[in-house]
């Protein structure tokens, strides 16, 4: 039975990717892909594993709440160690579960605290997205000439989930509240990184206009990624670009090799974790 999600898992991921790929046109997504430029392509990668040490100097913020001392150094390998282990292992946590083990053994902080500081991470991050999510939607909404009425309720969206979310720590995790302002202002940054990732990437294949309905649906494939029913997150931003063509001027051929790219790009940076993981000896 262990084995029966993982397998279902793939089985979804092979579906949603043929599914997506019996849409578009074949030989166009491969003549986009390979005219990519990988000097861009460097550059986002750049910008990708930049995002990722900032994640880690976030998860690191609630580690020191927890009175966890770890350097910088060692908490980074720490992180690069579950992005590898999140891409091995099915449903995007198996690195969280191994951070959890490490650090409990390393530290004796109790497995119900360290998974508490990691569902706050999350939450931090889904945070920043969503208020970039609001943030690029307004803009692209005033471009289109659209009702302000709808940007005014994304306004309204971004500062209510601003002020429940400190509503919430304040009412029930207080240990946390001297780092909101902290880590919300990093995961705006990180989500910042990965959409200049996400710039790069559409430079290097020639994109150059109409970039802000890319970035915007970009966000919303992030969300989308991380939902675990693919394996890595495989073929769920291809099904969210492919989606959002009915909806937003996206070339069907580029948005597709957007996804892939970018899931290339996070494949090879997950790949640094590897050489971390042979060393420990837990």
């Amino acid at each position: 039975m262990k084995y029966l999600k993982p397998i279902l898992k793939l089985i979804v991921s092979g579906l949603i990717l043929f599914f997506v790929y019996k849409k578009i046109d074949f030989e166009s997504l491969k003549e986009t892909l390979s005219s990519a430029n990988v000097l861009f392509l460097i550059v986002g990668f750049v910008l990708f594993l930049f995002s990722q040490f900032v994640s880690s100097l976030r998860l690191q913020a609630f580690w020191k709440v927890l009175k966890i001392k770890i350097s910088n150094l060692e908490n980074w390998k720490l992180y690069l160690i579950g992005m590898y282990y999140n891409l091995l292992l099915p449903g995007g946590i198996g690195g969280d579960g191994y951070k959890v083990f490490y650090l409990d053994k390393q530290f004796e902080t109790g497995k119900k605290k360290l998974l508490t500081a990691l569902i706050f991470d999350r939450l931090s991050g889904l945070l920043g997205l969503l208020l970039w999510l609001c943030l690029l939607f307004g803009i692209y909404l005033k471009t289109m000439a659209i009702n302000p009425l709808w940007i005014l309720a994304l306004a309204i969206s971004a500062i209510l989930s601003i002020i429940i979310s400190y509503i919430i720590l304040r009412s029930y995790f207080r240990a946390y509240l001297p780092i909101y302002l902290r880590t919300l202002c990093l995961s705006f940054l990180i989500q910042g990184l990965q959409l200049g990732t996400c710039l790069s990437i559409l430079y290097a294949l020639g994109a150059f206009d109409n970039i802000l309905p890319y970035l915007a649906v970009f966000l919303v494939s992030s969300v989308a990624a991380v939902i675990p029913i693919t394996f890595g997150g495989a073929g769920a931003r291809e099904l969210t670009f492919l989606a959002s063509t009915a909806y937003f001027p996206l070339d069907l051929s580029v948005a597709i090799s957007l996804g892939v790219l970018f899931y290339i790009t996070s494949v090879l940076a997950s790949f640094l974790g590897l050489g971390y993981s042979f060393k420990q000896k837990l």
